[in-house]
């Protein structure tokens, strides 16, 4: 398979091009706050009191998504460590201004302590031979710049002489201002320095850099098994005054953290996207998320952010719609309204903390023929497709020859997201499969699934290659057929919960929650 890239070269050729769009979501801790319903029409403005942006105020053009999501690109690690502090510096300063010129909105730069001199470095294992922060900080070329710090703490001492030399070091070079904030971070073992450091910036020395610093929480990969847990951790980090939090990007029942964490207001960064395959987990979260540090290269990460490629999108955790309503946006970037808790359309329902998927949910059940009818969204005719949808299973045992269709087009042309137990032996898979000259299938054991967690899935074919299915953004245990041509076409509409045989005879119901369906044309053109 060539590797997936973004369309932004194709930009001319899309059949709408999209509106800067503020995305809704105004919850409150542990329910949902009833949001304003909108009309139906082109180029919607949401009241900024229903999420403020965690980036207001920078000054930088941060990477912005086509419904017009800020997930500002984050440079991860942009220092090196050499055999010596001047050594480092070089370094450190060439892969920073390599990371300015390709577009990154955010500096990575990892701190620790030693003998009273904050050093540039990963691990506070007690080296010396990593660059000066204040001899970072120093360089003219990042003084110039506009690009937003984003400093990870890894001192595990709580030291507060360390925390305040910090802070003198981004004072005294002009960092932390209107238009250019610095955000400081830590993980949740090394938390101490974060609220050392929020007491800190009560010092009058710092009265002027106070408003400019933001202080966020990281999570190591599923650092507890239960979403209860992991949520009471997220509310810990709003309640200590922390402004954001961050987790990995494969962490289990990930919407059921997103969601929640949005609700408080808290920013989100997730970590690390790796370089392979890297434009796919890009490309899947960027309405999802304030930020993205990635390894995959920097100036592809933002050009798959801001690739104007959306067919479909659907986010039901806001309730954002009438109270029979839910909404999504389609390829022109006009809101639409789908109808809820009809005959014939899943019930929208609002989910507590301690569940694997947090605030809207849709409920749909195949023994009433539910389904969301979105429109006959077809890809570039040399196109495949990326899509996702976040779900939790209600039953993942089909008889003999059974399909349950999740997010489907199929109908001798476009894609299909579904379990489907095989005729005579064999086990029930999930697979994603797409038409070219027939249907091609990535697909994974059901048996990695389960009815009690949430999960994002994510299937992409790029025209040329492997027809891929990650489920949390894992591809362990997936066999996938190999392709080369653009997805056939068809006239059915894309439907969430059922696969469409033309325009009005759907088949193959499911039954499970769905939060988030997207649906994006994809190549590698």
């Amino acid at each position: 398979m060539k590797p997936l890239v973004s369309h932004a070269s194709k930009v001319n050729h899309m059949k709408g091009l999209f509106p800067r769009i503020r995305l809704l979501g105004a919850l409150s801790f542990g329910f949902i706050l009833s949001g304003c319903a909108l009309p139906q029409i082109a180029n919607p403005t949401v009241p900024r009191a229903f999420r403020p942006d965690y980036w207001d105020g920078v000054t930088r053009a941060l990477a912005k998504s086509p419904l017009g999501n800020v997930a500002a690109i984050s440079a991860h690690n942009c220092y090196s460590t050499s055999t010596n502090p001047p050594a480092s510096l070089a370094a450190t300063l060439k892969k920073i201004h390599a990371a300015m010129a390709a577009g990154a909105d955010l500096i990575e730069l990892d701190i620790k302590s030693e003998g009273g001199v904050v050093y540039v470095d990963h691990d506070d294992k007690g080296t010396t031979w990593g660059a000066h922060l204040e001899d970072v900080l120093a360089d003219p070329i990042l003084q110039a710049g506009d690009q937003i710090l984003f400093i990870e703490s890894k001192e595990t001492q709580a030291d507060p002489t360390y925390v305040f030399k910090v802070l003198t070091h981004l004072s005294d070079n002009g960092y932390g201002r209107l238009g250019r904030p610095v955000v400081i971070r830590s993980f949740n073992n090394i938390r101490q320095n974060l609220i050392l450091t929020r007491a800190a910036l009560r010092d009058p020395a710092f009265r002027t850099l106070r408003p400019w610093v933001k202080l966020n929480e990281l999570f190591s990969k599923d650092q507890v098994a239960s979403i209860a847990t992991f949520q009471q951790m997220i509310a810990q980090s709003r309640q200590d005054g922390f402004q954001g939090v961050e987790f990995h990007y494969q962490d289990s029942n990930l919407f059921g953290k997103l969601a929640f964490a949005r609700s408080l207001g808290l920013g989100i960064n997730v970590w690390t996207i790796p370089v392979s395959m890297g434009e796919v987990f890009v490309a899947g979260l960027r309405e999802e998320v304030d930020a993205l540090t990635v390894d995959y290269p920097v100036d592809k990460a933002r050009q798959v952010v801001e690739d104007k490629n959306l067919l479909v999108y659907l986010n039901a955790w806001p309730r954002d719609g009438s109270q029979n309503t839910v909404h999504w946006w389609d390829d022109t970037g006009m809101l639409r309204e789908a109808p809820t808790g009809q005959l014939g359309t899943p019930d929208y329902r609002s989910w507590k903390v301690g569940n694997s998927l947090f605030a809207g949910v849709l409920d749909l059940d195949a023994s009433n023929k539910e389904i969301v009818t979105f429109y006959d969204a077809d890809n570039l005719s040399w196109d495949g497709y990326l899509i996702t949808a976040v779900v939790k299973f209600d039953d993942l045992a089909l008889a003999d020859g059974e399909t349950s269709a999740i997010l489907n087009k199929s109908d001798s042309g476009g894609f299909a997201l579904e379990l489907h137990n095989p005729i005579g032996s064999g086990d029930t898979v999930l697979r994603f499969g797409v038409y070219v000259g027939g249907y091609l299938y990535g697909s994974v054991p059901a048996s990695l699934l389960n009815t009690t967690d949430s999960f994002l899935l994510t299937g992409a074919y790029d025209g040329d290659g492997g027809v891929w299915l990650w489920v949390n953004h894992s591809s362990d245990n997936m066999t996938k057929d190999q392709a080369f041509g653009g997805v056939g076409w068809n006239n059915s509409p894309v439907l969430l919960g059922a696969d469409p045989q033309g325009a009005g005879s759907p088949r193959f119901y499911f039954s499970g929650k769905v939060q988030q369906a997207q649906v994006q044309t994809w190549g590698s053109h």
